[in-house]
């Protein structure tokens, strides 16, 4: 239950030997490889970049053949419901299985054919947007009943077709009184303008267009030959025979889908693939040499010799030496129980912990588990959260990760049925159960409590501390930071609550003694690290200043109580208006049975969310910030996180 311990490897082997290397070292998978581009000493020495023969564009361009078939196939194929899928869950395969299939797989011809049926429905569907189009710009004229090819063969008259702003139609009205041979009418409307119609003599077409042009009258040409009303149908009837063409390459599209299987293998084989690239880019060479740092786990060493033996048989030189526990680039892995590794996200999150820290993962977990249980507190919650976790663990094919995900909430849930049973809360009191602590009544020790826990949590954290200063050889520091500390905060809280309860004086006064004593002693040694004198006793000073720093620490943990409290009300406010409810009859248990699940099953939600978020806040800032900085590098797997498939 620690962070993996590393080694460093330096690594020479022939060029030629690069791809064999790389594939065995993917099959290892435990690998974490230096960009030695990074390095400018070593260019110094005549060593450059590695040449790939393989372009890495040429590559991403068979990926998005691969991925253009999936995203066009997954069109086709129905979508499995939410527990359907995650029941059924991705197809798992190893590196060699994988490669196995994918080399099986003509990817390049499934490409093809979806591409050329593609491509021809989407011609198909470009000519249908322009044939609705030119039925759009039809529409307005349908009341016109005269072809559109007669409208232009008038010897001694002119057709004007056009629209005008709506607000413009009286001016239009009363500026045509003017004229002897205009016929004018308005054929349809919408929210802007008028379609209009004017029909004018020769004579006096220049006087008409000047009237329109004084109304913003724009030009419309229609096309076509037949009335507009019979143009439409003959254009509809096109689209209908396009939408059957359509219909024809969907059918034929759909016919590859049980393809997508063999694409999404494909697809995980060159992401791999282009990993192997990737990974080339960031060793050195001479001429037939490359140069090859990284790390691996030290207790995977013999294996990772097996793998380089494997692809290189005798042909390379390798060193192997044990991290340098100070080395910043020295990446991370955690490896932990089963029940702390379930709790390893919260650590990411935060920041992983550098080489020469430890991991705080399994110190954190116990805390997070009863804060977690006791800010939500209620038997009925809990069970629901061990049944549905349990469903999702046992039932559904889930990742690593997903898994990983459900046993956190697992493992709470226990918790969350322990402080249920303390509370005596089952679904907020809807059966009545007997409480060690009443929350309603003794919401005064519940609050000592909370304080007490946080005392707990945050002395631990000082105690991790010293654990890394003396594990370091700083006994003193261990004494400076931790120590004085203990001595001023203990001494301070028993010295305090000697003013309030009854206790010897003997007691109180050690206590202030202690805490005196711890005072001095931060006052003393706050700032060793200044060069003057009165930087030094500024330093001290500002060091015990940090002590009101603890006052708010023990506060926020006031907030296991207040949200116990919280969502215990929240509950029992909506068992109050089930209870109003079943008093109204049939109609008032029916809506009260609603309002039980939905206000219930909210509850829990929103109390998952803030004890899930809270609980974290106690974490990172009162107790993370006692000991730990983080800021490690993560190790990263000589693997692509896959989309489609579990990879083992």
């Amino acid at each position: 239950m620690a962070i993996v311990k590393m080694s460093k490897f330096d690594l020479f082997a022939f060029d030629s030997e690069r791809e064999n290397l790389l594939h065995e070292l993917q099959k290892f998978k435990y690998v974490h490889f230096l960009n030695l581009n990074e390095d400018e000493s070593l260019k110094e020495y005549g060593l450059r970049s590695v040449e790939v023969p393989e372009n890495i564009v040429a590559l991403d361009e068979e990926i998005s053949k691969v991925k253009y078939g999936i995203e066009t196939l997954s069109k086709y194929v129905p979508k499995e419901s939410g527990f359907d899928a995650m029941k059924k869950g991705l197809e798992t395969l190893s590196f060699d299985e994988l490669e196995a299939k994918a080399l099986k797989i003509d990817y390049e011809n499934v490409y093809l054919q979806i591409k050329d049926l593609d491509s021809k429905k989407d011609a198909l569907l470009q000519e249908v947007v322009r044939l609705n189009a030119a039925i759009d710009d039809l529409k307005p004229w349908t009341k016109l009943n005269s072809p559109i090819r007669d409208l232009n063969k008038f010897e001694q008259c002119e057709v004007l077709l056009g629209t005008i702003p709506k607000k413009l139609k009286q001016k239009l009205e009363t500026d045509l009184l003017d004229t002897q041979y205009t016929y004018f009418e308005i054929l349809s409307e919408d929210k802007d303008n008028l379609y209009i119609i004017a029909l004018t003599s020769k004579l006096e077409v220049d006087q008409l267009k000047e009237i329109l042009r004084n109304n913003s009258f724009s030009n419309a040409k229609l096309i076509g030959e037949d009335e507009p009303s019979n143009e439409i149908s003959r254009l509809e009837e096109q689209i209908n025979i396009k939408q059957n063409e359509i219909n024809i390459y969907d059918d034929k599209i759909k016919q590859l889908s049980d393809t997508l299987p063999d694409l999404k293998v494909e697809y995980e084989y060159l992401m791999n693939k282009k990993l192997r690239l990737m990974a080339s880019e960031k060793f050195m060479s001479t001429d037939n040499i490359n140069v090859i740092q990284g790390y691996i786990p030290t207790d995977m060493e013999e294996d990772f010799l097996k793998s380089i033996n494997s692809a290189l048989k005798s042909k390379y030189y390798i060193e192997i030496n044990e991290a340098d526990k100070d080395d910043p680039d020295v990446p991370i892995l955690l490896r932990n129980s089963k029940f702390a590794q379930s709790f390893e996200s919260l650590t990411g999150m935060y920041a992983l912990p550098r080489y020469n820290e430890i991991d705080p993962t399994p110190f954190l977990a116990p805390f997070y588990l009863a804060f977690f249980g006791m800010m939500i507190a209620d038997i009925g919650y809990g069970v629901l959260m061990l049944i549905g976790t349990l469903v999702a663990l046992k039932a559904f094919n889930l990742s690593e990760s997903m898994k990983n995900s459900m046993r956190f909430f697992h493992y709470l849930s226990y918790s969350t049925i322990v402080w249920g049973v303390i509370y005596g809360s089952f679904l907020g009191g809807i059966v009545p159960l007997p409480a060690l602590i009443n929350p309603a009544v003794q919401y005064n020790e519940l609050l000592v409590i909370s304080i007490a826990f946080g005392a707990i949590h945050l002395f631990y954290g000082l105690g991790l501390k010293a654990y890394l200063s003396i594990r370091d050889g700083k006994v003193l520091d261990a004494l400076f930071d931790v120590g004085f500390w203990y001595m001023a905060l203990v001494g301070g809280i028993v010295f305090l609550a000697s003013m309030v309860i009854s206790v010897p004086n003997i007691v109180k006064n050690i206590a202030m003694i202690v805490m005196i004593i711890g005072m001095v002693g931060i006052v003393a040694t706050g700032g060793r690290d200044a060069k003057s004198i009165p930087g030094k006793a500024a330093g001290g000073l500002y060091s015990l200043y940090g002590i009101s720093s603890y006052v708010g620490d023990f506060v926020s943990y006031s907030r296991l109580m207040a949200l116990g409290l919280s969502g215990g009300f929240i509950a029992s406010a909506i068992n109050m208006m089930i209870d109003m409810l079943f008093a109204k009859g049939i109609f008032g248990i029916l809506a009260g049975i609603i309002v039980f699940f939905v206000g219930q099953l909210f509850n829990l939600f929103l109390s998952i969310l803030s004890a899930y978020v809270h609980t974290i806040r106690l974490t990172y800032v009162e107790f993370f910030g006692k000991f730990y900085e983080g800021g490690g590098k993560a190790f990263n797997l000589f693997t692509n996180k896959t989309k489609y498939i579990n990879l083992k």
